[in-house]
């Protein structure tokens, strides 16, 4: 791209002491081939380590496409992202975190192809490469296709990866990322996505463009939800019952089931880790009293059933880990 030329799509990355794994991110990007010019805006939010060297070597060696943005003070993933993503010049944009990289180098053309083609469309995401940093397993997630009512769809659960979308700049007349921050949300892409949801339409291209790292196992199914999977969907509920409660017309779900569907979670992470009081603390709390939840109650007002209800969940092998789906949709 020609130094001046204005970029038809960015690119926004956002980077904390990735020092090791930022190469290889940038040069996913730069193999993208497009037909249109497009740049790269890399926000690096006060590394201590050799991020900063890494990303000036980029910067010095392809100007026309690499912008960098040195941070002076840690502004936390959000206030990073907005902050960055702020100085994007593009019509469309789309992401990589610091320690992901883009698999397909058609990726970019693609999508930019298809909200081109269809100005209704404003979002088009892909499926994507999973891999396991603590286990080495990888694997491909297929995604969700958008359904009609794609806002309550969002709110059972986000199923798009972040780094594979690619959306219309101009959606984001309609985010308010200081609410956002006053709320004190733990991401910025699923509040994005439910707000993008009243506002245009998905596109799901069916082919994985990106490779996703995991630090941490993820959710595959009940057999597999951790602790942690209940803490960081603790946050994601909160996501939800603010967008519930300030579009309650634009959809048939209520608080309670929002609810349910976390509680759901932590009373699985209970069993998982063989606490019978954590069960039966989420359990109790379900709402829609179905039997099976009757009885997970009774049983965990007992240590004996418990460890009977437990040993027949590992003989049957309720209990295998595979590897697990992080957002646990």
């Amino acid at each position: 791209m020609e130094v001046g030329m204005q970029p038809l799509a960015s690119i926004v990355v956002i980077t904390y002491n990735q020092e090791k794994s930022l190469p290889v991110t940038l040069d996913s990007l730069l193999a993208q081939k497009t037909s249109f010019p497009f740049e790269i805006v890399v926000g690096d939010d006060c590394s201590k380590d050799g991020t900063r060297t890494v990303l000036a070597d980029y910067a010095d060696r392809y100007p026309e496409i690499i912008r960098p943005i040195y941070n002076e003070h840690n502004l936390g993933i959000l206030g990073n992202y907005v902050s960055t993503l702020r100085q994007c010049r593009g019509k469309y944009i789309s992401g990589c975190a610091g320690d992901d990289h883009w698999s397909d180098p058609e990726k970019l053309q693609l999508q930019v192809d298809i909200m081109e083609k269809d100005p209704e469309i404003g979002l088009v995401y892909t499926d994507v490469y999973m891999d396991s940093v603590t286990t080495g397993e990888k694997s491909v997630k297929r995604c969700k296709e958008p359904q009609k009512d794609l806002f309550t769809q969002l709110l059972k659960g986000c199923f798009i990866t972040a780094p594979t979308a690619c959306f219309r700049a101009s959606l984001l007349d309609y985010v308010d990322f200081d609410e956002f921050r006053r709320l004190g949300f733990i991401m910025e892409d699923y509040p994005m996505w439910l707000t993008f949801s009243l506002h245009t339409k998905f596109y799901h291209l069916k082919r994985p463009t990106i490779t996703y790292k995991i630090e941490r196992d993820y959710i595959k199914d009940a057999r597999t939800v951790s602790l942690h999977a209940c803490e960081f969907d603790e946050g994601t509920t909160a996501v939800r019952l603010h967008f519930l409660r300030k579009y309650s017309d634009k959809t048939p779900l209520t608080e309670d089931e929002i609810q349910d569907a976390h509680y759901k979670i932590c009373y699985l992470a209970g069993l998982n880790m063989n606490d019978r009081n954590y069960t039966k603390q989420y359990a109790d709390r379900i709402h829609h009293r179905t039997p099976y939840i009757k009885r997970l109650s009774r049983i965990c007002s007992s240590p004996c059933l418990f460890w009977i209800y437990q040993t027949y969940r590992k003989l049957s092998g309720k209990t295998r880990t595979p590897l697990q789906m992080y957002f646990g949709q």
